[in-house]
């Protein structure tokens, strides 16, 4: 047990070194963060300037208008804080974007990155089991992303409360809804956008190539899915646990697909 976990430590120190010199990855994790961290606030405000009368409504945004009033019927509350609270619910998508776009270059350099500096083989030919291997890659990718993930969504939700309360003497928080996206489901779309990018990464032989298929897969998919489901997420509590729970459920299918078809002795003769 102590071999074990003693042999994962060392795997991902190993990975969190490789990603500190992988400097595509270092422009995403100064910008999106800041992004992240001003478009609560950003939406808070113009979403109560818009009910208030101060912007116009286009028609597009009559289903959203509609939306608003729903919720503010529902929970008794006035059509300002409703607004703010419904776009703080959507502007969590953001933060389940963030893992998504930093996994995927960091994922598609994880495996056949190595490759090309020849620093897999010895790792592959150690005694270390398949699982930590994978389980060592999908962490050091994943946990720096969700890490800035939540940093900017605590930084956002902090921002958001100030200038809403600066602006309108309102306190408006973000809720429920909020949280459990940026601290559940992200972390789980961060885990299986890096078990993705592991099973492109390592039939691949050029990292660029990975990181193409990766987001030809992962984007289109992520986004019809959002379109569908998203309306429903940010209204529906229990539709947004259950998704939780599927995630979950993925992630866990995900690992077990990218283990049974990852081939150490393949990788390591093909690569030779």
């Amino acid at each position: 047990m102590n071999t074990a976990a003693n042999a994962l430590r060392w795997m991902l120190w190993r990975e969190f070194l490789d990603q500190r010199q992988n400097r595509m990855l270092w422009p995403v994790y100064l910008i999106m963060p800041l992004i992240g961290a001003a478009l609560p606030a950003l939406l808070a405000l113009g979403s109560a300037a818009m009910l208030a009368g101060k912007a116009p409504i286009k028609p597009e945004m009559q289903a959203m208008v509609n939306a608003v009033r729903m919720l503010a019927s529902a929970n008794g509350t006035d059509l300002e804080l409703a607004a703010a609270t419904l776009l703080l619910r959507m502007s969590a998508g953001y933060f389940l974007l963030m893992p998504l776009a930093i996994v995927s270059i960091a994922g598609a350099y994880a495996i056949v990155g190595e490759k090309q500096q020849r620093t897999l083989e010895p790792v592959l030919a150690t005694p270390m089991s398949t699982n930590h291997f994978l389980l060592a890659k999908m962490l050091a990718v994943t946990v720096p992303a969700v890490l800035m993930s939540w940093i900017a969504a605590l930084v956002g939700a902090v921002a958001s409360v100030v200038s809403f309360y600066w602006a309108h003497g309102l306190l408006v928080w973000p809720d429920i809804f909020y949280w459990l996206a940026v601290l559940v489901l992200a972390p789980e779309i961060g885990a299986m956008t890096a078990l993705v990018c592991l099973r492109v990464s390592a039939r691949m032989q050029d990292p660029q190539a990975a990181n193409q298929i990766t987001a030809l897969i992962l984007v289109p998919l992520l986004l019809i899915l959002f379109s569908v489901i998203g309306p429903v997420l940010v209204l529906d509590l229990r539709a947004l646990i259950g998704a939780c729970v599927a995630g979950l459920a993925l992630t866990l299918g995900l690992f077990y697909w990218v283990r049974r078809g990852f081939n150490r002795e393949e990788i390591l003769c093909r690569w030779r």
